[in-house]
């Protein structure tokens, strides 16, 4: 009589440890994968008559004091002609980080390229920084990133993106001395 109370025990925690989920590793991996396809995500700014901007950083970590840099695309679908800054690097007016606007000082001149942005034309891979002079609080950890492009009566708006800054490396306390 013993021996079967012992089984019955066995088959009920066997079956109890069978069919209990417990802690599933799958559920916590899509939110993680989704999280960074956000994270990436290369989509272009909302159209303003016609003009769009795309922004893509051309790496997404950086060091702790170092310049992130972009790529930027700019298209007109709409049917207007624009006259374009295009000297490269491109400086944007205005930056957002972290959704706080920082904007470019307007006594900074610099020699125009002016290129015409005509109707159908898609200028890719023109390279973007930041001017150093925008101090832009970029500290350790992530940040988003989106800029605006002033193009004569229009304010161009790229889409969001996701840089990532490094904590600095640790200092050796052998050699703070």
């Amino acid at each position: 009589m013993a021996g079967v109370g012992n089984q019955t025990v066995l088959a009920l925690l066997l079956l109890g440890v069978v069919l209990y989920p417990g802690c599933s590793r799958q559920a916590r991996a899509p939110a993680r994968r989704a999280d960074r396809l956000v994270w990436t995500a290369p989509d272009w700014g909302p159209q303003t008559d016609g003009v769009q901007c795309r922004l893509r950083p051309t790496k997404r970590l950086w060091q702790t004091g170092e310049t992130p840099t972009f790529k930027l695309d700019l298209r007109n679908q709409g049917k207007r002609l624009f006259a374009f800054d295009a000297c490269e690097p491109i400086q944007p007016d205005r930056v957002a980080v972290d959704g706080r606007w920082y904007y470019r000082r307007r006594d900074e001149t610099r020699q125009a390229k002016v290129r015409p942005l005509a109707p159908g034309v898609e200028l890719a891979d023109l390279v973007l920084i930041v001017p150093a002079s925008m101090a832009l609080p970029l500290g350790p950890g992530r940040h988003t990133i989106q800029i605006a492009l002033d193009l004569e009566d229009l304010t161009v708006l790229s889409n969001p993106v996701g840089i990532e800054i490094a904590d600095p490396p640790a200092r050796d306390a052998a050699g703070d001395g």
